[in-house]
């Protein structure tokens, strides 16, 4: 490999990350209009609903305390700590280069910082986080803490809110930059094959099933709170 190592930069699969951004606020507006339908129903037959039956008037009350919960979380995980959260990823000849919105850096990875595995056979390896409903990639690395002592850690262009077109060239560019830098770390042989490291040609990547899963999971979600939202609507009126 004597050719100049070239930088790639991560890019966003708009149309995707708009129609879930987008979900997610139609979801946060509905359920504050839900929220002010209750609270009017409640302020203005609270007395009748007193008299006759008060259990009403307690099933109303949670149900208020439980979609204010649900919209205060959903508009946070939307807006907080914009400052911290990762927007782009740029891998050159140091490592992965994280930015903010601001265009800030918010972390590294660098080659130079990575470290041999102590009790496993191979340095870098990816693997998935399995859950019931999804999986994501990451790939396993480590690296020295403040007191020296090899730990392991993760490079993950999984962004949070935010769905990447290249994500599968990302990890493999970060990988080939291993290789190129560091060829004293071993990368796991199933790793290498996942990701066509013998190769100048690897297979392109669509969405995985992460993404079309999130996809799944909105879709529905939104589509549930709109039926909630008229079941309300005609219980109320």
């Amino acid at each position: 490999m004597t050719e100049k190592f070239q930088s790639i930069e991560s890019k966003i699969n708009k149309p995707v990350t708009w129609l879930l951004t987008g979900l997610m606020w139609i979801v946060a507006v509905l359920i504050m209009v839900i929220i002010a339908v209750v609270f009017e129903n409640i302020y203005h037959n609270f007395g009748r609903y007193l008299k006759n039956d008060i259990t009403i008037i307690g099933i109303l009350i949670f149900a208020q305390s439980i979609l204010i919960l649900c919209c205060l979380a959903l508009i946070k995980g939307l807006m907080y700590k914009r400052k911290q959260k990762v927007r782009k990823v740029i891998i050159n000849e140091n490592g992965a280069i994280f930015y903010n919105y601001r265009n800030e850096v918010t972390g590294t990875v660098l080659y130079d910082d990575l470290r041999p595995a102590l009790n496993t056979t191979a340095d870098v390896y990816a693997y998935s986080t399995q859950t019931l409903k999804y999986s994501k990639t990451i790939l396993q690395i480590y690296l020295k803490n403040e007191s020296g002592k090899t730990i392991p850690a993760a490079v993950d262009f999984n962004f949070e809110l935010m769905i990447l077109s290249n994500q599968y060239e990302l990890y493999r560019h970060f990988l080939k930059g291993i290789q190129y830098f560091r060829p004293d770390l071993e990368i796991a042989s199933k790793t290498i094959d996942q990701y066509y490291l013998t190769s100048d040609k690897p297979l392109r990547k669509g969405l995985g099933t992460f993404e079309y899963v999130m996809i799944f999971i909105f879709l529905m979600a939104g589509a549930g709170l709109l039926y909630l939202f008229i079941l309300l609507f005609k219980i109320i009126i």
